[in-house]
């Protein structure tokens, strides 16, 4: 079943109208547009975008596969750190999705080494890719290597502790058209954002922190936001109180937004992951609490989620992440967390322990922190080969006065998904309009295709869903509501 024609302005990239509006201006314009039968059938029969089901994008682990029809010809695609976990993961994604295609996949990294272990690794990109030394440190190293690229990926992580976005100031003194990062970091992310009038005047568009988490999450929570909102207007007009009559405003508003994030062991990224959790511990923690900023220690204020069939029930603590500073402002909800948790447990107690014992400017150390990283991993790949690299992410987001809905994407291998999340990302922004700037991914409704890829980041997961109601997706749900139900 798809929805009628006039649902489909929810697409914002071909209306120019939109383009000056804020996300949520834009929620409020797409929703008043709807006839009142279109509005009816599409809160009872609960679908959103492109005719997909909004409760469930996909929920079958049978795999399709999924491929770019890209308008303008081949692409040149380069990837900085491409031979790391996350960049060759993406880059295996994307010969996939391209493969029907003559675009051109480019992999930078410190050593050709590290090349030769990747294709031995993915052996399909032996013959897609080619190799590029480069130095992250050096712009000028960097603008030899992405000379001439359409995209710019940079996967050269951890980004915790960097100061400087040389990658994305190469793609800008080149005019490179587009550029992506899976930037984990609140500081970088936002010194990404502080170079958006420079990306503006030379004609690039840039994403930063588009990857798994942040990055899809991102666009599932912007997703949940827009849904419960449309839901509120609906509930009204039925009840014939329009939201010019009286206090719409009280009644339009989210209250909070809550990111959980669940990872088993080191999700099979290797050593990257690891340093970077271990450099959070060393980072002070921004939340959002009733419109007022936060400032606490790292893994902190333990918290157990349920996480749904698979996953079960496991503890999460509070990190620095970007997405709740993004979200708050973006959305302006005024109470945003993101809370972080792996197993086996004895993991999750170590990172509190560090948390609290080491001195900060160890764990504010990079270096040293990656070569802690590199020596663990003997013992974490033990570990993994026991608990598997199972991923989950759960967005809680309640409506003030209102209901909570509960979002969830779960995957059994996290090294698969994460770059497949990488690669609907890179595929929406050279099939989309340009959009000059730098934007984190919940500001990119107005020109990337954000319903495609999801669809992308979640092909192969074992649960995918937006805005239910929480008890459909617990361990054990039970309806306490009208038709009590039991699994």
């Amino acid at each position: 079943m798809f929805l009628p024609e006039n649902l489909h302005i929810i697409h914002k990239r071909a209306r120019p109208e939109y383009q000056a509006l804020t996300p949520l201006q834009s929620m409020s314009v797409a929703a008043t547009t709807f006839s009142s039968s279109s509005l009816q059938r599409y809160h009872c029969d609960r679908y959103v975008f492109r005719g997909i089901k909004r409760g469930q994008l996909k929920s079958s682990t049978k795999s399709t596969k999924v491929v770019s029809s890209l308008q303008e010809g081949d692409k040149t695609i380069v990837i900085i750190g491409g031979t790391g976990r996350v960049g060759s993961s993406s880059a295996n994604a994307i010969q996939k999705a391209l493969s029907e295609s003559s675009s051109k996949i480019i992999l930078a990294s410190r050593n050709k080494a590290s090349y030769q272990e990747t294709v031995a690794r993915y052996p399909g990109l032996q013959s897609k890719t080619t190799f590029l030394e480069v130095d992250v440190s050096d712009i000028q190293s960097i603008e030899r290597a992405i000379q001439g690229a359409d995209l710019v990926i940079n996967t050269a992580g951890p980004f915790q502790t960097v100061k400087t976005c040389n990658v994305l100031e190469a793609c800008i003194n080149l005019s490179v058209p587009n550029y992506l990062d899976v930037c984990d970091d609140g500081s970088y992310a936002k010194n990404a954002k502080s170079l958006d009038a420079k990306a503006k005047a030379s004609k690039v568009t840039a994403i930063t922190s588009g990857g798994i988490y942040p990055g899809v999450s991102n666009i599932m929570a912007a997703k949940a936001i827009e849904n419960q909102l449309s839901d509120a207007k609906i509930a009204r007009e039925r009840n014939n109180q329009e939201a010019e009559s009286s206090s719409s405003s009280e009644k339009d508003e989210i209250e909070y937004l809550l990111y959980n994030y669940f990872t088993a062991g080191s999700g099979g990224v290797g050593s990257t992951i690891l340093a970077t959790s271990f450099l959070l511990c060393g980072e002070e923690v921004t939340i959002y609490e009733n419109g007022k900023e936060v400032r606490t220690e790292p893994a902190s204020s333990r918290k157990v989620v349920d996480f749904g069939k698979g996953v079960g029930k496991r503890e999460i603590f509070l990190y620095n992440l970007p997405e709740v500073e993004s979200t708050h402002k973006i959305f302006d909800v005024p109470t945003v967390k993101a809370r972080f948790g792996t197993s086996p447990g004895i993991w999750n107690t170590a990172m509190v322990g560090m948390a609290r014992l080491l001195p900060s400017d160890i764990l504010e150390n990079k270096e040293l922190m990656q070569q802690g990283a590199s020596a663990l991993m003997p013992l974490v790949k033990l570990v993994d080969a026991a608990v598997g690299e199972k991923m989950s992410i759960k967005i809680d987001c309640k409506l003030k006065n209102g209901k909570i809905s509960a979002s969830l994407f779960t995957h059994n291998k996290l090294s698969e998904c994460v770059g497949q999340s990488v690669a609907a990302f890179a595929l929406a922004m050279l099939e989309g309009e340009s959009s000059c700037g730098v934007w984190y991914p919940e500001e990119t409704a107005n020109f990337l295709d954000q319903d495609l890829l999801l669809e992308r980041a979640s092909e192969g997961a074992s649960q995918f869903h937006l805005s239910q109601a929480p008890w459909k997706l617990e361990t054990q749900p039970i309806n306490l509501g009208f038709g009590i139900s039991f699994e």
